[in-house]
């Protein structure tokens, strides 16, 4: 078997595991695709075509393993008919050889032999009285026939040994080819199956991507469909909260309350001291309940911590500001408003007061008690 092929006979039997299966890319989500039923159903359909290419790539390994067999049986079938080819030679040789070395017996003869042969004869048919020369010619005759039957007898057997020699180098020769058509075939399954080893990958990332888009489409299906549940409920709520502070009437101001009410509102031009009378109501009964709230909001004007902190004014001057301070709170709740624009008329107002409670109908709610207390006043 030649050196290339041995060569090439290793490099495909030794070439490690097979590939694993692979499939086509599966089909892409139609651009526009909106909802999740129609992911869902790409990814179904992606799915199906990756597991029929599964079922195709299989079949290309079984068909792979079975090459492979193959081809390990032709190397097998040209390493044992080199042997026999080279046996057959070295029996044609041999046969050649036991065949020269047999006329060179009959031509030679042995020194002294057996009486009638060779050497000895001459001697005997001198002191016999016999004719020399008829015993020479007699003793040339027979070893002609000997010598020729000797040579026929060689030569059958060489002409045997080289045929068959001849017959097992070409059965070698067959056996070589096969074993390099093997090694082909061998290699273009290899390469199919490694071809379908990256389409199955592909087409199993996109079967994961399809399903992900699915459930991020019912995903965003569901938070849609809550949305509009929970706008549903706030439309409802502020119906409700509308109706119910349409009810609310203007109540009466703690003297108390009403002069830090007027005090504070002289701080910021074009604020009514109304409006902080109204808010103080609606916030804790002008301090009648402080909180904490729910929220955390706390003191006569419901005061977030943090947005104290930034507005806190020292009302009463006594060198403290506290949320929990009625003066502290009222005086803080002015620059709140008036920093947001409440001493810009009604719409500043509005406004004004949506950054204090962002809720329309606390808006409506505070300004229609403003202007009752303005009305009574």
């Amino acid at each position: 078997m030649s050196t290339a092929l041995g060569a090439a006979l290793a490099g495909a039997l030794l070439a490690g595991p097979l590939p694993a299966p692979t499939a086509h890319a599966a089909p892409a989500l139609a651009p526009g695709a909106a909802s999740s039923a129609a992911a869902t159903r790409a990814a179904e359909q992606a799915r199906a075509a990756t597991e029929r290419a599964a079922t195709q790539a299989q079949l290309v390994e079984q068909a792979l393993r079975e090459q492979r067999s193959a081809v390990q049986r032709a190397a097998s079938a040209a390493v044992g008919a080199e042997v026999t080819a080279q046996r057959e030679r070295s029996a044609a040789v041999r046969a050649r050889d036991e065949g020269a070395r047999r006329a060179r017996t009959l031509y030679m003869g042995p020194a002294l032999g057996p009486a009638g042969t060779g050497a000895y004869a001459l001697v005997r048919s001198l002191l016999t009285g016999a004719d020399p020369a008829a015993v020479l010619r007699a003793r040339e005759l027979r070893d002609e026939r000997a010598l020729a039957a000797g040579g026929r007898a060689a030569g059958d057997a060489a002409g045997r040994a080289s045929a068959r020699a001849a017959s097992a180098e070409a059965a070698s020769a067959a056996a070589d080819a096969a074993a390099v058509d093997g090694v082909g075939a061998l290699r273009e399954l290899a390469a199919r199956s490694g071809e379908l080893q990256r389409a199955l990958r592909e087409a199993e990332e996109r079967v994961g991507a399809l399903d992900a888009r699915a459930a991020q489409l019912r995903a965003a299906e569901e938070a849609e469909r809550a949305l509009a549940a929970a706008r549903e409920a706030a439309r409802a709520s502020a119906t409700a909260a509308a109706g119910a502070t349409a009810t609310v009437r203007a109540g009466g101001v703690p003297a108390d309350y009403a002069d830090l009410y007027a005090r504070a509102a002289t701080t910021c031009p074009g604020v009514r001291p109304a409006l902080l009378q109204a808010v103080g109501q609606v916030e804790s009964g002008h301090g009648r309940n402080v909180g904490p709230s729910s929220a955390g909001a706390i003191g006569p004007m419901q005061f977030m911590p943090a947005t104290f902190a930034a507005y806190g004014v020292d009302g009463d001057g006594d060198g403290d500001t506290d949320a929990w301070d009625p003066a502290d709170a009222v005086f803080s709740a002015a620059r709140y408003l008036c920093a947001n624009g409440a001493g810009a008329g009604r719409a500043g107002e509005a406004g004004a007061l949506f950054r204090y409670n962002r809720a329309d109908w606390y808006v409506a709610m505070v300004q229609r008690i403003a202007d009752e207390l303005d009305a009574g006043s």
